[in-house]
């Protein structure tokens, strides 16, 4: 099975899931998510905002208000990047050209991942090596791709949030994909480098 048909299973797997269940997981993620990075206000997390059957972050998202929640803004000035935005109680919302939700906000007013103690990361599918799927654009990917060229980035740390419905085994990868530190489902939190090892 190639990279578009995995793909292509994997989303519609998710977009197949009852309104129920998608709930039930959203807030058992959250327990977990919690359960993992704790409660400290000092940590500079980026979620995302769910879309297309995507577990949603927004169970998590209301109860940490009080951290510093940052959500992804894309650009495409120059080359193709994410950035991440503060999201506070006043921040503007509108659509990138993917019809996705995001801050309204100045390049300025943003952050490089660099910058971020936390990523969690969308995905389609993902493997327990550490491997993800993506929707095929390669904006993380891009973004991440410091993540590559060094020995050991201590952050920001990489976890893919998934419905467990998404594992697949062993993805095909390639040199430019970033590899996930962690992996957060519903049912359970995955160290893949630490079972690899």
């Amino acid at each position: 099975m190639n990279v578009k048909d995995i793909r292509q299973q994997y989303r519609l797997l998710r977009r197949r899931l009852s309104p129920q269940t998608q709930i039930q997981n959203a807030e058992l993620l959250k327990h977990n998510i919690n359960s993992f990075l704790g409660f400290s206000n000092q940590l500079k997390i980026a979620a995302y905002i769910a879309t297309q059957g995507e577990i949603s972050l927004n169970p998590w998202i209301a109860d940490n208000l009080r951290q510093r929640v940052y959500l992804p803004k894309l650009y495409e000035i120059i080359a193709p990047q994410l950035r991440f935005a503060a999201m506070t109680e006043s921040t503007r919302w509108g659509k990138n050209r993917f019809n996705i939700l995001e801050p309204d906000v100045h390049w300025g007013n943003t952050l490089h991942p660099r910058k971020l103690d936390v990523v969690l990361i969308p995905l389609v599918a993902f493997d327990r090596k550490g491997q993800r799927l993506g929707m095929g654009g390669g904006y993380y990917d891009r973004s991440l791709a410091f993540r590559l060229s060094h020995q050991k980035w201590f952050k920001p740390k990489l976890i893919g949030i998934a419905h467990s419905c998404q594992e697949h085994t062993g993805l095909p990868h390639q040199s430019w994909d970033v590899p996930l530190d962690y992996i957060i489902t519903e049912d359970e939190i995955i160290m893949p480098r630490q079972a690899t090892n």
